[in-house]
C-alpha cells in the first residue's frame, strides 16, 4: 500500500479526532457550566473554550480538510463523490456554527453575570447555545458517517 497515502490518511483521521472530539467535549463542559448558575465558572469556561478553539480545534479543522483533500487526490478519488462533497459542506457548516456558537456564548456570559430580567434572557440564550452545539455535533457525525460509508449519488 502507498505509504504517503497512509500517512496522509493518518494525519486526516488524527485531526478529525481532535476536531470532533474537542467540539463534543467542549459542548458537554459548556452545557454543564451554563447550567451551574455559577457566573465566574461560566466566564472561565468561556475563556478556556475560546482558547482551546483557537489553538486546537481551529488548526485541527484546517489540517483535517487539507489532509483529506491530499488523501483523496493521492488515491485518485473523484472530488465530485457525494461523501467528499458532504465532507467539505460539513466543514463550512461547522465553521459557520462555531462562529455563531462563540458569539452566543459571549452573549450568554455577559447576561448571566447580571440579575433580574437579564437572567431570563440568559436562559433563552443558553437554550440557543445548546441547540447550536447539538446541531454542530449532528453535522459532524453525519460527515464521519459519510467518510466511513462513502455513499454515492
Amino acid at each position: 500500500m502507498d505509504t504517503v497515502y497512509l500517512l496522509l490518511k493518518f494525519v486526516h483521521v488524527a485531526a478529525i479526532i481532535v476536531w470532533v472530539g474537542g467540539i463534543f467535549a467542549l459542548s458537554l463542559l459548556n452545557a454543564h457550566a451554563a447550567g451551574s448558575g455559577n457566573a465566574p465558572a461560566q466566564a472561565e469556561m468561556g475563556r478556556l473554550s475560546e482558547y482551546f478553539g483557537r489553538v486546537a480545534i481551529g488548526p485541527a479543522m484546517i489540517v483535517a480538510v487539507l489532509a483529506g483533500i491530499a488523501t483523496a487526490w493521492r488515491i485518485g478519488f473523484p472530488f465530485s463523490s457525494l461523501w467528499i462533497v458532504w465532507g467539505l459542506i460539513g466543514f463550512v457548516l461547522s465553521g459557520a456554527l462555531i462562529g455563531f456558537i462563540g458569539r452566543t456564548a459571549r452573549d450568554f456570559s455577559a447576561l448571566s453575570a447580571e440579575a433580574g430580567q437579564a437572567m431570563a434572557q440568559a436562559e433563552a440564550i443558553r437554550g440557543r447555545l445548546l441547540t447550536l452545539n447539538a446541531l454542530n455535533i449532528l453535522i459532524l457525525a453525519s460527515v464521519v458517517w459519510a467518510m466511513i460509508f462513502k455513499p454515492t449519488l
